[in-house]
């Protein structure tokens, strides 16, 4: 019997790490918006109420610099804060949640580019 015991304590130790990383998971970020005249780009990712996602801010730049270069301009530039919404009501909760980032497109000539030098 002494064998059997720290089998089961394997299997629940197995089982508590599963459950923890499922509720860690890993979003895309997807290009959501923007408004090419504003050069304003919006970047999201959706995920359920009770999960922990984690997402690449990398990523997000990338996305967001690819509609910049798309709409003619050189840079993109995160907008400070994020846009949180729910997505999907189940009753009177929330049970789906998107969070939207902004990126303000820069061209190279801009005033602002002027500072980096």
């Amino acid at each position: 019997m002494t064998r059997i015991k720290p089998s089961l304590q394997f299997l629940a130790a197995a089982a508590l790490l599963l459950n923890l990383a499922a509720c860690a998971t890993s979003q895309k970020w997807a290009v959501s918006g923007g408004n090419r005249s504003d050069g304003v780009v919006r970047i999201s990712y959706e995920y359920p109420e009770f999960e922990q996602p984690t997402v690449s801010d990398e990523q997000a730049l990338k996305l967001a610099l690819g509609r910049c270069e798309g709409w003619g301009f050189d840079d993109a530039e995160p907008i400070a804060g994020q846009i949180r919404q729910c997505s999907n009501m189940d009753g009177s909760n929330c049970n789906f949640l998107t969070v939207t980032r902004e990126y303000q497109c820069k061209a190279a000539g801009s005033f602002a580019s002027n500072f980096a030098k």
